[in-house]
Formats: structure tokens, sequence, C-alpha cells
């Protein structure tokens, strides 16, 4: 048995260094594919960002600037409430993901594996595929003076007139929690990721048998460990708060728009020579955002050691928590608070959606009525007479941009297992995600142009891809990594190939992630607002980009239609998606 053994050791052995030996000097299918998604993620992004330096120094031939000039600094630092731009940028951005972070920590402290977490999760999931901007409609419909929200506290009271109160409001505060609202629960799921990769039993057993309590311990223990693996998350909802458009045009102040939304109005200017000007907002949004991003970084990572000197300096208690204790139930009291707050907010987001679905319906709805007094189809049948096009475009768009993502985490997490590197890859696959997408996609339209391409589907395909392969690549990462590998090494051993094992085992066994992936892609392809503007050139419609021209009209229930479609859609591929079973390996065989 012990001579057997040796042997089946040497076997394997023997068979890997083959494989790593002839893997170092052949094209793999999945090398080839690593390197095109490396191509994919830093040729637009360094293309993006050289396309930008040129015209912020006021060099564009096409235009008529053929010498270096400070023409375009001028005219940026010349516009009006800059300085009003600036602040609202900041106080949405900084403050939308601090409110995010809080709410992530609070689910982390109360309802991570309970089964309140586990229904909270179920609940989150509609939120979590809606579009940012469907999301914002709703918000603003919900809590404005004369929402469901205020009609349902002044029923009581019988006040024929709804209160006045400005929103949104002008410091930004209301988008700030409507991208908290929005980003939390992607958070949330990148926490869960990283909870699924820690040995959070051994440690929570660990430290109860040195007298902590489960709070303590999910406070002292998991909070930093989480925290630490979601830096890049944390960063990628920073820079997209920092540089939203769809949603600061809906939840933003109107009179003083926050600089990428300034930044897209200069870009759609008939006048071209506005794009000198929008060029350089372009830099100055990626420097702040890199410059947040720093700040954010190392303040955090400050807290973080402070965590730890607290932690280590703080003696643990002389027994456990027992139920009754005065310790106990304090902790059980903030706890519950924790939790109480966050169903509200869970209510509040999905409250969101169902009054979209109701101003879709609504043919007359006035204060203070708590529902429609009259229905009707009407505002379908007009919104769906123009909303074809979009809607197919919409369609087959996140289709493609789904399917390529998952294929090419797929090759990346292959390419992963014959290197064994992933660290530096990882910072590629998030560089798209940290960048303001206002800022490298104005100068990768002008390298895409000055390349001979036109506007229209190719850029915008590989403008959505950018942004929806992290995210298929991230919601695959945990599945991927807890999978049981012993079963490919069984399949190995009898013969089959490593494609063999790859289709035949690890795909059919995760049908129900890969759908999941595909289905995150399909979501975020779904609401791209300004890769589908700045790429497309206009000849590319989506619902994202019809639903937000019909917002600034005066006819809310044909943007609730559009806004509905919007967030159905995605909606309805996720909760296919949850119902894809899991797959049965099938293990090829030797004849």
């Amino acid at each position: 048995m012990g001579a057997t053994l040796s042997q089946l050791i040497q076997l394997i052995t023997g068979r890997r260094r083959a494989e790593s030996g002839t893997a170092s000097l052949s094209l793999t299918p999945a090398r080839v594919l690593r390197w095109l998604v490396l191509l994919l993620l830093l040729g637009p992004t360094a293309l993006g960002l050289a396309g930008l330096v040129a015209p912020a120094f006021g060099l564009w031939p096409t235009l008529g600037f053929e010498n270096i000039s400070g023409v375009a600094w001028q005219r940026w630092w010349a516009l009006p409430g800059l300085a009003d731009g600036f602040r609202l940028t900041l106080i949405s951005g900084i403050g939308g993901t601090l409110l995010a972070i809080l709410l992530t920590l609070g689910w982390l402290s109360a309802a991570a594996g309970t089964p309140f977490g586990e229904r909270l999760e179920r609940l989150l999931a509609p939120v979590l595929a809606m579009p940012h901007l469907a999301l914002a409609l709703g918000l603003l419909w919900l809590a404005a003076p004369s929402g469901v929200l205020m009609r349902l506290l002044l029923a009581p009271f019988e006040v024929l007139v709804p209160p006045q109160f400005p929103l949104p409001d002008a410091h930004g505060i209301t988008l700030a929690i409507g991208l908290a609202l929005k980003e939390a629960p992607f958070l949330m799921l990148m926490a869960q990721t990283a909870l699924s990769r820690l040995p959070v039993t051994a440690q929570m057993q660990a430290g109860q048998a040195l007298g902590y309590s489960l709070p303590q311990l999910r406070w002292r223990i998991l909070m930093p460990q989480v925290m630490r693996a979601i830096a890049l998350p944390i960063g990628a909802v920073l820079a997209y708060s920092l540089a939203v458009v769809d949603v600061a045009q809906v939840l933003g102040p109107t009179r003083t728009p926050t600089l990428a939304v300034r930044l897209v109005e200069l870009w759609r200017d008939s006048d071209p020579t506005a794009r000198l000007p929008a060029s350089v907002g372009a830099l100055v949004l990626a420097l702040l955002v890199i410059v947040t991003m720093a700040l954010g970084a190392a303040l955090g990572r400050q807290l973080l050691n402070w965590h730890r000197d607290w932690t280590l300096n703080t003696p643990p208690p002389g027994m456990p928590d027992v139920p009754g204790s005065s310790g106990s139930a304090r902790l059980d009291s903030i706890g519950r608070a924790i939790r109480v707050m966050l169903g509200i907010v869970t209510v509040i987001s999905l409250l969101a959606f169902a009054v979209i679905a109701l101003q879709s319906l609504a043919r007359v709805w006035f204060f203070p009525s708590l529902l429609p007094t009259r229905w009707g189809l009407e505002s379908w049948q007009q919104a769906l007479a123009g909303l074809g096009d979009a809607f197919t475009n919409s369609l087959w768009l996140a289709v493609l941009v789904a399917t390529l993502s998952v294929i090419l985490s797929i090759a990346v997490f292959e390419r992963e297992r014959e290197s064994g590197r992933l660290r530096g890859f990882i910072v590629c696959l998030y560089l798209p995600l940290l960048l303001p997408q206002a800022s490298f996609l104005f100068g990768f339209q002008v390298g895409w142009l000055s390349l001979g391409a036109n506007p229209g589907w190719p850029g915008v395909v590989i403008g959505h891809l950018l942004f929806a392969l992290p995210y298929a690549w991230l919601t695959l990462a945990g599945p991927w990594a807890r999978f049981d590998v012993r079963l490919e090494q069984a399949a190995r051993l009898l013969g089959s190939s490593r494609l063999e094992v790859l289709i035949g085992i690890r795909l059919r066994l995760m049908l129900r992630p890969l759908a999941i992936s595909w289905a995150v892609a399909f979501a975020v392809s779904i609401a791209q607002y300004v890769p589908t503007v700045v790429l497309g050139g206009g000849r590319v419609p989506t619902l994202t980009t019809e639903t937000l021209a019909l917002a600034t009209g005066a006819d809310p229930r044909l943007t609730a239609v559009a806004a509905c479609l919007q967030a159905c859609l995605p909606l309805l591929i996720f909760l296919l998606a949850r119902w894809v079973p899991a797959g049965r390996a099938v293990t090829p065989t030797r004849g």
C-alpha cells in the first residue's frame, strides 16, 4: 500500500511538472485569453488617459488647435459655479461612500451569518440587480413633498396640500443617501465573499474559548479582516460616487451640477471647442478621485492600526457574557437597533421599486391619495411605441457583454491555476472601476476616433465590457475558490484532459454561480450611461439613455414606464439565475 501511494504521488508530481514546463513554453488558450483580458483592461484605459492630455494642453488639430497653449485651462477655471461643483462632488461622493461602509459594518456586526442576515440578503437581491437610475427615480418619487412617504405620514391629519421643501436639496445630501442605498448591497456582497474565504467557525470557537462573546468577536476579529479584503471594492464605490452622472442628474442639485455632470454637458455641447475645457475637467476629476482614494486608504490603514492596538491592549473579559447579564443585554440592544435600521433601509429600497410600478400604471394620482384613483395602460402603450429600439439594443448588448465577461473570467481563473499569480491582475481588473468614467472614456473616444473608428456598437461593447467584466469576476471568485479540486484531480488521474475536466466537472457543478455571475454582468451593462453616450455618439439608444432623457420631461408616467423596463429586465434575469439548478458533474472516460 505504501509503495502504491508513493508511486501515485510521484505520478501526480511528475505530471504537474511536465504540464508546468509545457505551459511555460507554449501559448495555452487560457494564457491567450488572459493577455486579451489585460489588453482589454489596460488598452482603453491607457488610450483614454493619453487622449485627454493633448486636448487639455490645447492640442486638437481637427478643431484648429495645433499649438500647445493654456486656453483650455483658462476656459475651465472661468466656468461659473466651479467651487460649488467641487463641494457638491466631495459631499455626495464621500458622504455616500461613508454611509455605505457604515451600513456594511452594521450588517457585519449584527446580521452576517444569522437567519435575519440570510433573509436580508434575499430581500436585497432585487436592489443589487436594480440599475442606479431606476432606484434614483424611485427614491425621488418616494421622498418628494407629494411622495408616498409624505402621504403616509400625513394621512391621519387629512392634509390636502403637500408641504414645500427642496428635493433634491442644494447640498448633495439626497444624492449621498441615494448612492449609499445602492452601493451598500454591493459592499455587503463583497463582504460575504470575503467571509467565505475566512475560517470563521474556527476563529469564533477559539475566541469564545477565550471568553469573548459573538458580537465582540465580530467586531474584534472579523471586521478588520473583512475591511482589508474589501478595500478595492470600497475604492471602486468611492470612484463611482465621485464621478456618477445619471444618478446625479436625478438626485443632485439642479442649479449647480456636480463636476461629472458638468463634464458631460460640456462634452455634448453643440460648440465642439467646449471639449477643450471638458478635457481639463476630466483630468482634474481624475486627480480628485486619485487624491481622495489615497487619503481614504491612508485613513483606513490608520483606523485599522488603532483597532489592532485597541484589540491587543484590551484584556479579554473574565468570563463569557451570559444571557441576562448587563453586558449581554447591552450588546443585544445594539444588535436589535442595527437590525431594525437595516430592515428600514431595505424596505425603503424595495418601496422605491414599488413606486415606479405604481407610477407607470397610474392615470390619476393626486395628493393625498395613497394609491392612484384611476388606473390604466395608456402610458405603457405610449412609451413602448418609442422604446422598441432602445429595449432591443439594451437586451442584445447586455447578452453579448455578459457572455464575454463570464468567458473571460473563466479564462482568468484557469490562467491563475497555471501560474498561481493573480495579485497584479486584480489591480488591472479594478483599474476601470477606480478611475472616473467621465475622465478616461472621454480620452478613449478621442483616441478611438483618431484610429479611424466611428462611434457605434464596437466602442459601446468595449465600454460596457470594461465595467461588466470586473463585477462578473468578483461574483464568481468566491464560488470558484471554494470548489473541491479533488474531483478534478480524480478525473485527471482517469486520463481526462484539462478542457474535459473544466467543461465536464467544474462548469457543470458551477452552473448556478456562473448564471448569477452572468446576471450581474447583464445588470451592469443595462445600467451603463456614460459609456453608451460617449462611445455610442447617440447612435446606440438604450433603456438607460432613454430613461434619463424622459426624466427631464413633464410626464412622470412615461419616465416610470422606461424606468420599470430598465429595472425589470435585469431583475428577471437575476431571478432566473437564482432558479438555475446546481449542475451534475460528468466525468469523461477513456474507452
